[in-house]
């Protein structure tokens, strides 16, 4: 657990620290000698998401665990807008969740109308019990992390995120 939130503070908080100190020399991912380059730890802290959308689709699959054999549509709807996104969902033990945390980038790319990219989320998520993890029963929110692919085509987005023991299909309209 502490090594959980650990992460969540240094992705959190990692971005601020490199711009206070954007007076001291900075390791590049490309040199250690280049300056002009972001700091490595800027570059594994991701960039800022800059994709405003309304997420109102939501399917899980668990990979890993045999009571929960199939994709399934999951009840939700939640929003995002610069790094930060909130959601709601009925989670697969038939239970109202709610999450909230951080999404950044480490890649991007775009295709003619198309955009893509690959990063990671970090936050908190309420709803869960021992069955999910055996410390649960003892703390009502737990700390999360996981990775993240989207691609967007003008106004629909789709993205794939796994964490723990999902892998979360979400489908959305960016505004």
């Amino acid at each position: 657990m502490a090594l959980l939130v650990g992460a969540l503070l240094f992705c959190v908080w990692t971005p601020h620290l490199a711009a206070q100190t954007s007076d001291l020399p900075a390791l590049s991912a490309d040199s250690a000698n280049d300056d002009s380059g972001p700091s490595f730890w800027s570059s594994l802290a991701g960039e800022r998401a800059e994709r405003p959308r309304f997420i109102f689709g939501l399917w899980t699959l668990h990979p890993f665990e045999a009571q929960f054999p199939e994709v399934e549509w999951t009840q939700g709807f939640g929003v995002a807008f610069s790094q930060w996104f909130a959601a709601t969902f009925i989670n697969s033990y038939d239970e109202r969740s709610f999450i909230a945390g951080v999404e950044r980038y480490w890649a991007r790319g775009d295709w003619g109308v198309t955009d893509f990219g690959v990063g990671y989320r970090v936050g908190l998520v309420y709803g869960y019990d021992e069955r999910l993890v055996s410390w649960a029963e003892d703390v009502p929110v737990l700390p999360f992390g996981g990775l993240v692919g989207w691609f967007d085509a003008g106004p629909l987005a789709l993205d794939v995120y796994y964490v723990y023991r999902a892998i979360t299909l979400e489908t959305s309209v960016r505004f």
